[in-house]
């Protein structure tokens, strides 16, 4: 009965509010509003998913990855230095995830957000579901995964 009651009140306030004077230009401003929220909602980006392989070094102090001509600082994989057997300078690593677009036109090195690593034939995941929004720019929380994947 609650629930009924609720229902014909914000029908009445909306029948007295939203459609008295100025009717369409509440329409549109609602319809507006709606359209710029689901956009919002439902907007995904389109960073593709990026395999690397090659060996695991330091560049610049950082962890990195020489695949081709291109040099990829891969972030968070020191976290699981001495957790993952083998995981060390030297190492042949195929990596998947996601890569950012280099900042300067022939630009030789880019951030790399690892999703699964396969290192001696076995495959990890080591980044989280969020790292293409890391690499396309849009923030995340953290890039480290919780406990069965999930954020």
């Amino acid at each position: 009965m609650l629930k009924h009651s609720l229902f014909i009140k914000t029908s009445r306030w909306l029948g007295r509010h939203l459609f008295s004077g100025g009717t369409m230009k509440k329409v549109v401003l609602v319809c507006l509003l709606t359209a710029v929220i689901a956009g919002g909602i439902f907007a995904q980006s389109n960073t593709p998913t990026t395999t690397i392989r090659g060996t695991l070094g330091l560049s610049n102090g950082r962890v990195s990855v020489v695949s081709g001509n291109i040099t990829y600082y891969v972030s968070g994989l020191t976290r699981f230095v001495g957790f993952i057997d083998g995981l060390k300078e030297g190492a042949q690593v195929s990596i998947s995830g996601y890569a950012t677009a280099p900042t300067i036109e022939g630009q030789a090195y880019r951030s790399f957000y690892p999703v699964t690593l396969t290192l001696n034939g076995k495959n990890y995941e080591v980044g989280s579901p969020d790292a293409n929004k890391l690499a396309s720019g849009r923030n995340s929380k953290s890039m480290a995964p919780r406990a069965g994947g999930k954020r």
